[in-house]
């Protein structure tokens, strides 16, 4: 069973507008309650080539997964790669989007 559904193209705009952001190393995470059980994710030219982005996404979709079962439904995700998210590994993604879903859900 499917648990979380992508954003649409009009969704990613309405919770980059109205969440809240939490910052790490590797990533930003918004947060946004408005829509129920949704993530999506983004990496800019800013990252690198295609090669980079591509492998950007994959890091933060595979640590989304290994980490969803932890997260409220009632909330929605955008998760948002730095600049710096080329030069690590996916243990690294996953330690630095732990980090920033726990303090997201002790508020």
């Amino acid at each position: 069973m499917k648990l979380w559904e992508r954003l649409k193209g009009k969704e990613f705009k309405d919770v980059l507008e109205n969440s809240k952001k939490y910052f790490g190393h590797f990533v930003v995470v918004f947060v946004s309650g408005r829509i129920q059980a949704k993530v999506g994710f983004i990496a800019s030219k800013k990252v690198g080539n295609a090669v980079k982005r591509n492998r950007a996404k994959r890091l933060m979709r595979e640590s989304f997964l290994k980490i969803e079962d932890k997260l409220l439904k009632d909330r929605s995700y955008v998760i948002v790669a730095k600049k710096s998210i080329t030069t690590v590994k996916m243990q690294d993604v996953l330690i630095d989007l732990s980090g920033i879903l726990r303090r997201e859900c002790k508020e």
